[in-house]
């Protein structure tokens, strides 16, 4: 009976050496299969390799989101930027509806330039507004007899510069021109602003008496 618990124990035993054995075995193994598939498989290569990656990713991330906050900037320029043609368009109309007329002005407002009005209109515009369309480039305007100041040194220089900004092959149309007064300071082609030609006539005129009897009193014995 003795001898029977002994043999189980030893029996025992021996399995629990044995079963340890074979696992400390398979461990070893392990890394040593490890260490061999890591030397094969350039772990630090990879390591590198995977870090470079990574810092690449985080670079395009960034440059992701710089292009996100430029986009969003020129989203919100854009809808600025249509806002404002929706309000110029906007008064645009108004001044249509409104019974005065505003006038263009062409040309540079300097002597020895002078100021000419022609009178123009649009015939593509007027036959779109009379069939109740809008034209795509000129305004509605243009559908009846509208001013345009051009300042130039005569009629013909003026007409010359209105139909180089108001061509004919656009539908432009000269009605009437004819030559306006000064009634303001006009600049010079040096910049110094000088009186109308109205006023400055009126101060010779005035001076010139002026002059005329100072003379007379300085020949007027004493």
């Amino acid at each position: 009976m003795g001898s029977g618990i002994v043999a189980i124990l030893q029996f025992g035993l021996l399995t629990f050496l044995t079963a340890v054995a074979v696992g400390v075995l398979i461990t070893v193994c392990s890394q040593i299969q490890i260490s061999i598939l890591r030397h094969l498989a350039r772990e630090t290569e990879l390591r590198d390799r995977i870090a470079a990656y990574s810092r690449l990713i985080t670079g395009f991330q960034e440059r992701v989101e710089n292009r996100k906050a430029a986009a969003a900037g020129a989203a919100s320029i854009l809808f600025g930027s249509e806002r404002q043609e929706k309000q110029l368009r906007t008064r645009l109309r108004e001044l249509e509806r409104e019974p005065h007329r505003f006038v263009r002005v062409v040309g540079a407002e300097q002597l020895p330039n002078r100021p000419f009005e022609i009178m123009a209109v649009n015939s593509s515009v007027a036959h779109q507004v009379a069939r109740g369309e809008r034209h795509a480039f000129y305004d509605g305007s243009w559908a009846r007899p509208c001013p345009v100041h051009v300042w130039a040194s005569g009629p013909e220089e003026a007409k010359s510069e209105f139909e180089r900004v108001f061509p004919r092959t656009t539908g432009f149309k000269l009605l009437s021109i004819q030559a306006l007064n000064i009634d303001g300071p006009v600049r010079t082609a040096d910049g110094q602003a000088e009186a109308p030609m109205e006023d400055r006539a009126g101060a010779e005129r005035a001076s010139k008496p002026f002059s005329r009897r100072s003379q007379s009193s300085a020949e007027m014995p004493a």
